[in-house]
């Protein structure tokens, strides 16, 4: 190809390398000059023109492209509009995207050819650009094309079919959040749950189980355990093994998932569950269903295959992370905490300003929030508001009374979001009757909410039990100043639970309310001011 300045009076049969502006008309590049075009060209007083000129051999940009393009493409894809040399591929179907490693030499093949494509095994849906061909200049010589078309490797989709699933936990009941949860991770791939058993931890009750829902009409059987398999010779696996099914691979070179067990039994297939299955964060347990939903081969050494350059991630309940996190990755948390209400449970008295350990509970309570290094608290006061401050006297924090407290909690929190900064990231909220929630909890949200971005609520739980205070991601704000009446996010929480982290911690205090005489009593609290 040639390409180079061109005199205007020569430049017919060339072709424009860069469009040009001559008054209201544009002449585009790529264009091939006519004798017209070469007439408004020196009436324009252009003296001369930056233009190529394919010579033998040459293939055009949009003709090369669509010639790789179609090369390359697998079933589940199809063809976009060509222009510019460039030759999108889209998805027609909802699956799992192959990209074989071979392809990666085409664009070892000249510079002037180029193939991008999503990662392999993506999750892909219909419609969707999965891959482009671009030529980078105006044409391609023949050999060269040739060279980078000798690879034999297409990219495919490989779609999602519908599937049913048998789950089987051993040890406890199934906790309805459990179920939601895997039920939804299923749906995405076009699954669904059939039947769902609990039984005794054993590898006899187990086996029974697995026995019952091999006769089932599923093609697929889920199975979690009250621990975790760390062996073959574990209840879960020698459970398949008595109940006449085989381990086809123990464990995953992948973080989190690494306690996953694939399996079979007849003709199903027999997943037994890591424990991160429990969290709707993307983990081992979503790239062997895909590949299951997606009819692919699952082999030890598919899973094998998955470690290098696979999944590692944090998890919540590490106490440190792998390597250190920047100093500059702190949130903006600004915390709220609802002392408006008439403490109508704990008897005569205003439970925030008993006395524990010399000072009010309402006191106690901020200041320990204080500790935690967050933005200067909100305190939303309604009740005997100038004693709930009095009580406060000599504490950093911003005051907002709520007239309209009679109505419920709803309201307290509702005034509280009103009055965030701009840019604040989170709210922790907080009841002002939790005086001994430690603030080392608070910072395990806030660490939690630093490092895991596909979550926006921050639960802490103790021994598997979830408390108070919670940290909302500012995209949940709007839902939160939506409830109405005496309640808090419950609700919201109960709707988002994909949306939801729960943040392990080693302080009973988040479980502890002073709502009853009793409580105030079992933890020494007394009248006073």
């Amino acid at each position: 190809m040639k390409f180079r300045d061109v005199p205007t009076s020569e430049a017919e049969g060339w072709h424009l390398a860069h469009s040009l502006k001559l008054g209201a008309t544009k002449l585009p590049k790529g264009l091939k000059l006519t004798v017209s075009h070469i007439a408004q060209l020196v009436e324009a007083d252009i003296q001369q023109i930056h233009g190529y000129r394919y010579e033998d051999g040459d293939i055009a940009e949009d003709e090369a492209a669509e010639r790789i393009a179609r090369h390359i493409l697998g079933a589940g894809l199809t063809l976009g509009v060509i222009a510019r040399g460039r030759a999108n591929l889209h998805a027609s179907a909802t699956g799992l995207l192959a990209v074989p490693d071979i392809l990666g030499q085409l664009n070892h093949a000249d510079e002037a050819i180029t193939l991008a494509t999503l990662p392999n095994m993506s999750q892909v849906h219909a419609g969707q650009l999965v891959a482009t061909v671009k030529i980078i200049p105006y044409a391609v010589s023949e050999t060269s094309l040739s060279k980078a078309m000798q690879e034999a490797g297409k990219i495919a989709v490989s779609a999602f079919t519908p599937f049913t699933a048998d789950l089987i936990v051993s040890g406890s009941d199934l906790p309805e959040k459990t179920l939601r949860l895997t039920e939804k991770r299923l749906a995405t791939l076009g699954g669904e749950i059939i039947s769902h058993h609990s039984c005794d931890h054993t590898v006899t009750r187990v086996s029974e189980k697995l026995k019952e829902v091999s006769a089932t009409s599923s093609s697929l059987i889920l199975m979690l355990g009250i621990s975790a398999i760390s062996d073959r010779r574990d209840i879960l696996p020698m459970a398949l093994e008595a109940a006449g099914g085989e381990i086809i691979s123990l464990g995953m070179p992948v973080d989190p998932g690494n306690l996953l067990m694939l399996g079979q039994l007849g003709n199903k297939t027999v997943i037994g569950l890591p424990g991160c299955a429990r969290s709707p964060a993307l983990n081992g347990l979503d790239w062997v269903l895909e590949r299951f939903a997606a009819n692919l081969p699952l082999s030890r050494d598919v899973i094998a295959d998955m470690g290098i350059g696979g999944l590692l991630k944090e998890t919540s309940s590490r106490p440190e992370p792998r390597a250190p996190m920047p100093s500059n990755t702190q949130r903006k948390i600004q915390p709220i905490i609802l002392a408006a209400g008439r403490s109508t449970r704990s008897g005569t008295t205003n439970k925030l300003l008993m006395c524990m350990n010399g000072h009010t509970v309402i006191r106690q309570t901020v200041a320990r929030i204080g500790e935690a290094g967050f933005d200067e608290p909100i305190v939303v006061t309604g009740y005997q508001a100038e004693d709930v401050n009095t009580a406060l006297s000599g504490i950093s924090y911003r005051h907002i009374h709520n007239p309209g407290y009679a109505s419920g909690i709803a309201s307290s929190l509702k005034l509280g979001l009103s009055f965030l900064d701009k840019g604040t990231e989170f709210a922790c909220v907080c009841l002002g009757d939790m005086p001994l929630v430690n603030a080392a909890t608070l910072k395990a949200l806030a660490s939690a909410a630093t490092r895991f971005s596909e979550f926006k609520v921050f639960i802490p739980t103790f021994n598997g039990k979830r408390g108070n205070p919670v940290l909302w991601q500012a995209d949940m704000f709007p839902l939160l100043g939506n409830i109405r009446g005496d309640k808090g996010g419950r609700q919201i929480i109960h709707d988002h639970e994909d949306l939801v982290c729960e943040v392990s911690v080693e302080d009973h205090g988040i479980l502890i309310d002073l709502d009853t005489p009793e409580a105030l009593a079992q933890f020494g609290a007394t009248e006073g001011r």
